[in-house]
């Protein structure tokens, strides 16, 4: 068996995804999973990839999952362009995480979830994949993998405030003004509009729930659209 053997840090995970060729078909979705054993207690790094590949060699396996998460950082294991193995039923297209741990009792923490939510994260954009293309190994199985403290609700609030904490998601969102779009009248007294806090909270529901993508400031049209739309509602209110 093949593997690559390289351990990452989250930034250096986030260069090597830019420059991945993740071949002719790309993973459509990812699938997470804990190691179960070895636990945070017994890994042992380098160590233990060796171990691990040796039991997947044992199995008679070609190829395991893809990655594996740790304290010391992001492990690349079976090559991410090709089908690994690691689910029945969802090898095909997928990227295989395991997660380093038995975490039937007890959530990520530490360095090993900043590490497991910024490569899932990280994958998620550059495959351009929703929560929906995201599976746990216990939808096709009896198991309890990745364990029963990880859930799906858990896991994609942690990744929306992992998101949320970014600047450069913030900075569109929470601008207090915003310049008016072409389509509007530009007369002076309305050259800025302010956003006023239920129009951001506004944005940030859109941007929870994906219904459109915030990536420059001219995104928050529909914002002052939005805005616009209650003054003239207030102001008829105010007239009747």
């Amino acid at each position: 068996m093949d593997i690559i053997n390289r351990c990452l840090s989250v930034e250096d995970f986030r260069q090597y995804i830019k420059e991945y060729y993740f071949g002719s078909e790309p993973a459509n979705k990812l699938v997470i999973h804990h190691t179960w054993k070895p636990t945070q207690a017994t890994w042992g790094g380098q160590k233990s990839i060796d171990g691990m590949k040796r039991y997947y060699e044992g199995k008679g396996w070609n190829a395991g999952p893809h990655l594996f998460i740790a304290e010391e950082g992001i492990w690349l294991f079976s090559p991410m362009r090709k089908d690994g193995i690691h689910t029945a039923g969802l090898n095909h297209r997928s990227i295989g995480i395991e997660v380093v741990g038995d975490y039937d009792n007890e959530l990520w923490s530490g360095s090993i979830k900043t590490n497991a939510l910024n490569a899932i994260d990280i994958l998620m954009k550059a495959l351009n994949l929703t929560t929906k293309d995201i599976y746990f190994h216990r939808d096709v199985s009896s198991k309890t993998c990745p364990g029963l403290a990880i859930t799906k609700e858990w896991l994609f609030s942690q990744l929306y405030n992992l998101n949320k904490t970014k600047p450069e998601f913030r900075a569109v969102i929470r601008n207090t003004t915003a310049p008016v779009p072409a389509d509007f009248d530009q007369s002076d007294e309305m050259v800025l509009i302010s956003v006023p806090d239920w129009a951001k909270d506004a944005v940030d529901f859109v941007a929870k729930h994906k219904l459109f993508k915030i990536r420059v400031p001219e995104d928050v049209r529909h914002t002052v659209r939005f805005y616009r739309f209650y003054n003239l509602l207030m102001s008829e209110k105010d007239n009747k």
